[in-house]
């Protein structure tokens, strides 16, 4: 496909950046561009989700596990190194940027039984005075976007020493070994199979988790149900609109925004009426951001971590419990096939006849049969491969997976207690350190299993080389027809470690120990029967008695617990743990007052919050919210909303509109640019099509913006902006021609569609998909400078690699495109 010769020199501003053909359509409202870098993530009307660079290399993908499930949103994390993605069956997958592969699965069907209706991603600082005081100290102009990309780097240098303060927030998590991988096995835990997504969601570097900002995700539902959490996965609640704002009518989450020097986040509402929809802005008052402070992206963090190692020692545990059955399934098949024969002839069990051949060296003749004909060199072989590597694999795991994990597991507890123990824990940030201790307590016994398995796995390793070894030389000799046996058969049978063999046969052949200790057993809400009476807060002791009893191979007093034991009461000590943080910060979220903003069947809607003015005042913000109603198509309304917040509580200050009207044709899209200007996709009557630029900002002058009157309830009613006053009127081409940024060929089919803009300072970019939604082009939104590379001389079918040279790329992938 070669570009059109009337666009490769456009006769308005935008630089083309690059060009895509896909090979489904696009579904128009599933594109959004990453904030942070230059990827594009999209989904196919096929239900399948691609994200692309701009030269149009695919980066990752994936595609629906359901046949009946279907794609219902995208939204990139706010420093773009995830993608959370919503189905029909109110899961939300999130995907890691650097792998593609899914780093959480949430069901949220326990939250709500509708489908979910939007996502929501916002980042905000939780000291935003303190953060405020070093941006306006460094002179740097902050914007929702800016804040997003700038990180600690860019003013982190800047923070006054705090000794006290720096040494709270030292995080010994970061000098401690990575964990090990581990085998992929096809589950639901695959993160945990390579290096670069464990890394992903363990050792992630500072500049993208800030230690002063912590990100909220909303999922918002069909029945009005907003779902919160922080930091990627951690639960906060869920809210129902309809009790919070003390409604009869179900109005659901369509659209979100914040600052993230706000406590305070912007919703859009809409409720179902006959034949249309009511639209509502309602503040969102995260109290628990400004009331926690500083400790919530501790709290958070460490929270979530928690989940995901308490989710790999999970993953740990049913990989040794499947290496360890699997190395003991080979030996029961051999000693079952001669198990019926011997107890028919003998009136004995393998185990006896074995024994009795160790003691006496009388074989039976069934038993001779059995070595010689049906066992021999290559059985003995397979068994004692599968043995061998099952002790192997089994204390690999043990030892480099299990241990670690519990280690890194204890170390973030212990964080957890500290705060518990100098901090306002159960009021501020619902943490028990008695519930704290309880869990070092479980931690404990499971490092203290983990040791005592390792050294029942050497102890049987020894054992069954010893019978291994016992085993071939028994296969040989009976196979042999001199008699008597040879000097060399008597010397090797000196050589061997006859104890052991007679230990293994009477013990681990017929029941190991690691059998007891391994073993997965279903959930049972009975009280177990080796937590003492009375003694709930500690079983470390007594456990470590009943273990030490075990090793010197005494009977137990109480049955002792397994692994699975152990490691499910520690989940159900996390869950707890978990409930507890999330009732306490739960309490700190508020709804502020519903404002209606009209009514009538919405096409497209945008929404940004901003913090506005010369000089901003540090407690009132800006939302902007402009909207294309049916039977308007040629009108953009745009509501502003001015919200106070004091000490995290909101109120309403002022309720603006203003209009934009444009000459007869169809607006297809709008979307806010930045925090001065937004874009309108426009196309005339004359198929003509283009961009315009247009300041939205109250009192904008140059070039002249928009003016705003008081809000009234009339006009809530009035389901058009027909009969607004306060306009402003390019209805005349000549009016218009000041806004235009760019204009389109007259080709129908690349009329534009919608639009996508990724705000980056300095990296502006519009990503505009075409009429047939085949097509999608993106346009660089900032002046281009001398040093960008724009003006590469690459050929419409070649692109620019790093080091400035050409290559040629296939003519339906990229038309044009630029070096990254």
């Amino acid at each position: 496909m070669e570009v059109d010769s009337e666009f490769k020199h456009p006769p308005a501003g935008l630089n083309l950046l690059a060009e895509k053909l896909v090979h489904q359509p696009i579904k128009i409202d599933n594109l959004v561009y990453c904030p942070t870098m230059d990827l594009i993530a999209l989904v196919t009307i096929d239900e399948q989700i691609h994200v692309y660079r701009l030269n149009g290399q695919r980066v990752f993908g994936a595609s629906n596990k359901k046949p009946d499930c279907i794609v219902r949103q995208l939204r990139w994390k706010p420093n773009g190194q995830i993608l959370a993605i919503s189905y029909s069956d109110s899961s939300v997958s999130l995907v890691s940027a650097q792998t593609g592969k899914s780093v959480h699965q949430v069901q949220y069907q326990g939250h709500s039984e509708s489908k979910i209706s939007c996502l929501g991603w916002g980042l905000n600082y939780t000291d935003a005075e303190d953060t405020r005081a070093r941006l306006d100290h460094l002179k740097i102009d902050v914007g929702l976007d800016d804040t997003l990309n700038s990180g600690s780097q860019t003013f982190g240098a800047e923070r006054p020493l705090d000794l006290p303060n720096d040494l709270a927030f030292l995080d010994i998590e970061d000098v401690l070994p990575r964990l090990s991988i581990l085998p992929a096995t096809g589950g639901d835990d695959e993160v945990f199979s390579s290096r670069a997504s464990m890394d992903a969601i363990f050792h992630s570097s500072k500049k993208d988790n800030l230690d002063d900002a912590a990100d909220v995700l909303l999922v918002g539902y069909d029945d009005g149900t907003i779902h919160i959490s922080i930091y990627d996965f951690f639960e906060i609640g869920a809210f129902s609109t309809q009790l919070a704002l003390q409604e009869h009518h179900i109005r659901r989450l369509i659209l979100h925004s914040n600052h993230s020097l706000c406590s305070t986040h912007s919703l859009l509402l809409s409720q179902s009426l006959e034949g249309h929809e009511g639209l509502y802005f309602v503040p969102l008052d995260l109290r628990l951001i400004p009331e926690t402070g500083r400790y919530l992206s501790l709290l958070a963090s460490k929270s979530t971590r928690l989940q995901i190692v308490l989710r790999y020692i999970k993953a740990v545990q049913i990989q040794i419990y499947s290496e360890f059955r699997t190395s003991q399934e080979l030996p029961r098949k051999f000693m079952r096939n001669i198990e019926d024969t011997l107890q028919e002839t003998n009136q004995c069990s393998f185990v006896d006849a074995a024994y009795h051949l160790v003691v006496t060296g009388n074989c039976f003749p069934s038993m001779k049969e059995w070595l010689v004909e049906e066992l021999g060199d290559r059985g003995h072989k397979r068994w004692d491969k599968a043995v061998a590597s099952g002790y192997e694999n089994t204390g690999r795991l043990v030892h480099e997976n299990l241990l670690p994990a519990l280690q890194r597991f204890s170390v973030l507890v212990s964080r957890l207690r500290g705060l518990s123990r100098f901090q306002e824990s159960i009021t501020q940030l619902g943490l028990s350190t008695e519930e704290l201790d309880h869990m070092l307590d479980t931690i404990n016994c499971l490092q203290l299993l983990a040791h005592s398995a390792l050294i029942s796995i050497g102890s049987e390793r020894r054992q069954f080389s010893a019978f291994s070894g016992w085993l071939k030389q028994e296969i040989e000799l009976q196979g042999t027809t001199t008699s008597p046996p040879s000097d060399d058969s008597l010397e090797q049978d000196l050589m061997l470690d006859h104890a052991r063999v007679l230990e293994y046969i009477q013990g681990a052949m017929l029941q190991s120990r690691l059998g007891e200790l391994f073993a997965i057993r279903p959930d049972s809400d009975e009280r177990p029967d080796w937590i003492p009476v009375g003694e709930d807060v500690s079983i470390y002791e007594s456990y470590k008695k009943e273990i030490k009893l075990c090793n010197q191979g005494s009977q137990p007093e109480r049955k002792l617990p397994g692994l699975d034991a152990l490691i499910a009461r520690l989940g159900k000590q996390s869950t707890s743990l978990f409930h507890n943080i999330s009732e306490a910060q739960k309490r700190k979220v508020r709804f502020g007052d519903m404002v209606p903003l009209g009514t009538g069947k919405l096409l497209k809607v945008d929404m940004r919050m901003i913090s506005e003015g010369d000089v901003p005042a540090k407690d009132e913000y800006t939302t902007y919210i402009a909207m294309i109603w049916d039977g308007s198509l040629t009108e953009v309304m745009i509501h502003r909303v001015v919200v106070k917040v004091v000490n995290g509580i909101s109120s309403t200050k002022a309720i603006e509109y203003a209009s934009i009207r444009l000459p007869l044709g169809v607006i297809k899209d709008v979307k806010f640019a930045d925090d001065e200007t937004m874009i309108l996709a426009y196309t005339e009557e004359a198929a003509k099509s283009h961009l315009l630029y247009i300041p939205y900002c109250k009192g904008s002058q140059s070039p002249p913006g928009l003016t705003y009157m008081p809000h009234t309830p009339e006009l809530h009613r009035k389901n058009s902006s027909g009969s607004i006053s306060n306009f402003m009127d390019l209805s005349r081409h000549v009016d218009m021609k000041q806004y235009i940024q760019h204009t389109f060929p007259g080709d129908p089919s690349w009329a534009p569609e919608s639009i996508e803009v990724n705000g980056r300072k300095g990296r502006r970019a519009v990503c505009v998909v075409a009429q047939d939604r085949l097509h999608y082009r993106i346009f660089d939104l900032d002046p281009p400078k001398a040093d960008d590379g724009l003006d590469s001389g690459a050929g419409p079918n070649e692109a620019t690699t790093d080091d400035g040279s050409h290559m040629a790329v296939e003519p339906d992938t990229l038309i044009q495109s630029v070096p990254q």
